[in-house]
């Protein structure tokens, strides 16, 4: 069961970027679609983004992979690469960002997890729509006291998989939706590595400047 504390971030997260949005005018037609979107997306761009979510593993039921649930709160930088490129729904931008996250392990034996994470995401910005997809991978480096028994120790390494969308509300800002994959172990530095194969939704609140 997703606790409480993870829902109460979320709602925050949320009211709080509601009260920053309320003193700027909302775009509300396709031209100020393209606006809003597509000029954000420029190389040289910045993307500041707070995160919260929860994950569940693993993906599969298996008797030999015990069950470890974790929230996700996280703060990303991006800075967009390149320029918005292509035709139709290829139409997009590649975007760099640099992760900090901290969890807190709600089900299973240990108490947290955090580390950083570097990710390369493509934007599809489509003209004239508040609405900009996106699919990213990262790797990174993290720290957790989940069962060593489990990860091995409690230096480890993260593999990163999303998707998702953006939805403009304001002129800089979007709320996020995400799907997110997550594997963790310690690329046998030592000689017990299960792993942690988690999943989950992120849901995010970004400022573009």
């Amino acid at each position: 069961m997703i606790p409480r504390r993870a829902w109460k971030i979320s709602l925050v997260m949320l009211m709080s970027a509601g009260t920053v949005m309320g003193g700027e005018k909302a775009a509300g037609t396709a031209g100020d679609g393209q606006k809003f979107s597509e000029d954000l997306f420029q190389n040289g761009r910045y993307e500041a983004t707070l995160t919260s979510g929860v994950l569940f593993s693993p993906l599969i039921a298996e008797k030999s992979r015990p069950t470890f649930n974790y929230t996700m709160t996280g703060f990303q930088l991006g800075y967009m690469l390149s320029d918005v490129k292509g035709a139709e729904w290829l139409r997009g931008n590649v975007e760099v960002a640099g992760e900090g996250f901290g969890s807190a392990v709600f089900k299973g034996c240990g108490g947290y997890v955090a580390g950083m994470t570097g990710w390369l995401r493509y934007n599809f910005v489509p003209q004239r729509c508040r609405m900009v997809p996106f699919a990213q991978g990262g790797a990174g480096v993290t720290f957790t006291d989940i069962d060593h028994h489990v990860v091995g120790e409690t230096f480890n390494f993260n593999l990163d998989l999303g998707a998702g969308v953006r939805c403009f509300v304001a002129r800089n800002w979007s709320v996020n939706l995400e799907l997110r994959y997550q594997h963790i172990s310690n690329a046998h530095l030592n000689p017990v590595n299960l792993g942690i194969n988690s999943y989950g939704p992120i849901l995010g609140v970004s400022y573009f400047f």
